[in-house]
């Protein structure tokens, strides 16, 4: 029992002091971690919820942007509860052999971002990412590492509602990503129980579409 013990934290420890691209890579193999391709990559596991009553889609009044923050708080720290080890990754597309982009995501954002190695969209995922000609279309991954605490990272999660970034939350943990975009917010979650919890708790805020959209 004590070796098992040993072996098993051993494991947690090699797991923490990975890079970002290891766990993501060891965990979604040939993914690229970008949000819009999320609910693409695991149909499964995603479900939507939308920011405002009536599928409305961006916050105009003070009350909204309330009722907006509200939500994503209260709907999140369901997910990653305070203290819970979690990454913000966004990223940089970038054209040909260009090295900044001038939607760089590090000049938008107050985190201290590390990057990650380009990827050519095309070669990473030749199905999705095809113009039919230069295909030289890149991506320069960014992620930060910190902890979820509720309203901490309220900027990020406003910038996102206003569509002014793109950026997700992951926990390798807990094996679920939450994704904000302009609209609500795309949950992945590994745990189909936990997952139909989640819906019914927060029924009145799923998609009214059949697709879940």
């Amino acid at each position: 029992i004590l070796s098992y013990i040993k072996l098993m934290m051993n494991k947690q420890k090699l797991k923490m002091t990975q890079t970002f691209e290891q766990l993501w890579n060891n965990s979604f193999p040939k993914k690229i971690p970008i949000p819009h391709l999320l609910p693409h990559y695991f149909p499964e596991q995603w479900f939507r919820i939308h920011s405002l009553p009536d599928s409305k889609r961006y916050a105009e009044t003070k009350e909204e942007y309330e009722l907006l923050l509200k939500r994503h708080n209260q709907i999140i720290t369901d997910c990653f509860h305070p203290q819970t080890s979690i990454f913000i990754v966004t990223g940089n597309y970038l054209y040909g052999n260009e090295n900044d982009s001038k939607y760089d995501m590090r000049k938008t954002l107050p985190y201290s971002f590390i990057t990650s190695p380009i990827l050519n969209l095309h070669k990473s995922d030749p199905i999705i990412f095809d113009d039919g000609e230069d295909n030289d279309l890149n991506y320069l991954p960014l992620h930060f590492k910190t902890t979820w605490e509720p309203n901490f990272h309220d900027d990020l999660l406003l910038k996102i509602a206003n569509d002014e970034v793109k950026a997700f939350l992951i926990s390798f943990e807990k094996k679920i990503i939450v994704s904000p975009y302009d609209g609500g917010i795309d949950f992945i979650i590994q745990d189909e129980s936990f997952k139909q919890q989640l819906k019914e708790k927060y029924s009145t805020w799923l998609s009214p579409r059949e697709d879940g959209f």
